[in-house]
């Protein structure tokens, strides 16, 4: 078949798909109840002398009435390969209507009754119309009624002929010690009652059935799932993730949509980048004209506000080019050593004269982009030096990400302030001046290169004081 007859038949509709299971599952049980129909071993029918029914029967009550009762499992197996008949015990035997038996059968009862009068009570013989199946709730009827009594009735005596007994049947009966038996035509299923045809085959027609639904709700879920992704992976990853809309036409329209969404954003979130980009790069083309004039300008206390104004001009588009640029986000991932990249940054801090630990395993890698993953931890632990005093940074794991903590000693962080330290060029302690600390845009950078990577950011007080950066990371491999 094609590939686009196979994309024909996938595109389906849901109705269908549930009507197509529906008929597919009934067609699958009828072949199962034909297979087992067919496959087991028809039963012979047999027609049973009543004379010899009398016989058996009696020479059976007295092996049980002679032996012990723990040697009845010998008898019954003595008694199956003479006749071919089935003697079991049976509990005590429920108080039950007794229909109407077939005259026949009504009298080998009475024959019964007669011969082994004082030795076992409570004969019955009933019949069974169908194979392996429960006697029938109906009594014969006979037409016209009137012929019913024609029959003749009573136990057998010497001088009629012999009744033949078609069908199956049942003697059952209770000795004189209390025990109640069956004599049957119906040999017991070697592997239980509820092992029998009727159950396999309705067992198997609902494990078929639920393995059916199971399977058309999983493939017509499907696209909801692939949905579901996609929308998480928009607000961490960069580029677009197509949907297919070919799995389902009811949700073809919406994957559609969502595609297109995800473009627009993307275009949207491009053009205002790269506007931002274009005014910062402008903006420092000319102050760096405005720096050179100022340096023309006579030695004096207002030459040198207007050179340290531009410094902080330029301090500030600098880190709007690195928030806004596409250098690092287009950076190729490759297996990175965070454990390595943390101890490096602290032991840099540390060199300088900051106050910066690390504590965690000395290994640990992860797929990242190298220079922007630097860039963020980098921006995390001089938040922590500059504002906090030190910066403790541990490094533990939890299944399949990293957990990357960086605290510090600082006045931390209101609740009600966290989501604002993440926005743009908010400085959110209002002590911090251009010369000690940056634009606001630290946080901004780091998160945004987290969340690139599939990670997560997030701030919190610390009980003991200080404030606590706390970054899940995916990872690649087991840490060491």
């Amino acid at each position: 078949m094609k590939p686009n007859n196979l994309a024909r038949l996938g595109s389906v509709r849901l109705g269908t798909r549930i009507a197509l299971t529906m008929l597919g599952a009934m067609l699958a049980i009828q072949a199962l109840n034909s297979a087992i129909f067919f496959l087991l071993p028809r039963p012979t029918p047999k027609i049973y002398s009543a004379r010899w029914i009398v016989a058996e029967t009696q020479k059976v009550v007295g092996d049980l009435t002679a032996s012990p009762q723990e040697s009845y499992q010998d008898v019954a197996k003595r008694f199956q390969e003479r006749t071919g008949l089935t003697l079991r015990q049976k509990p005590e035997k429920s108080e039950e209507h007794k229909r109407k038996e077939f005259p026949a059968l009504q009298r080998v009862t009475d024959t019964l009754q007669a011969a082994l009068a004082g030795k076992v009570s409570g004969i019955e013989v009933q019949s069974f119309m169908k194979p392996h199946g429960p006697p029938p709730d109906a009594a014969p009827v006979t037409v016209p009624p009137e012929f019913e009594f024609s029959f003749p009735k009573g136990p057998l005596t010497d001088g009629e002929p012999d009744i033949p007994i078609w069908s199956q049947f049942a003697i059952s009966f209770q000795t004189s010690d209390g025990r109640h038996f069956e004599i049957s035509t119906r040999p017991p299923w070697p592997f239980g009652q509820f092992l029998n045809p009727m159950v396999i085959s309705a067992a198997s027609a609902i494990l078929l059935v639920a393995f059916l639904s199971a399977w058309i709700a999983t493939r017509s879920l499907r696209p909801l799932d692939e949905m579901v992704a996609a929308a998480r992976r928009l607000g961490s990853e960069r580029e677009p993730t197509p949907i297919e809309t070919a799995h389902l036409r009811e949700y073809a329209a919406i994957g559609e949509a969502m595609n297109e969404m995800q473009v627009r954003i993307k275009d949207f979130v491009d053009e205002r980048t790269q506007i931002l980009a274009a005014v910062s790069h402008d903006m420092r083309t000319a102050l760096t004209r405005l720096r050179l004039e100022s340096e023309q300008l006579p030695e004096g206390e207002a030459k040198q506000r207007l050179i340290l104004g531009v410094t902080e001009m330029e301090g500030m588009i600098s880190a709007t080019l690195t928030f806004a640029g596409d250098d690092l986000k287009g950076e190729r991932s490759e297996p990175l050593d965070v454990a390595a990249l943390l101890i490096t940054i602290c032991d840099n801090f540390t060199d300088v004269g900051a106050v910066a630990s690390y504590e965690g395993p000395d290994h640990a890698q992860a797929i990242c982009q190298p220079t922007a993953i630097r860039r963020a931890f980098t921006n995390l632990i001089d938040n922590a030096i500059k504002y906090g005093k030190e910066a403790e940074v541990s490094l533990t794991r939890e299944a399949d990400l990293f957990v990357i903590t960086i605290a510090d000693r600082g006045p931390g962080i209101a609740p009600d302030q966290v989501e604002l330290a993440f926005k743009p060029f908010r400085r959110l302690e209002q002590s911090r001046n251009r010369e000690t600390g940056g634009v606001g845009l630290g946080l901004t950078i780091a998160r945004d290169i987290i969340r690139a990577h599939g990670g997560s950011i997030a701030l919190a007080t610390r009980e003991e004081g200080g404030l606590a950066a706390t970054v899940r990371l995916p990872s690649a491999q087991q840490s060491r």
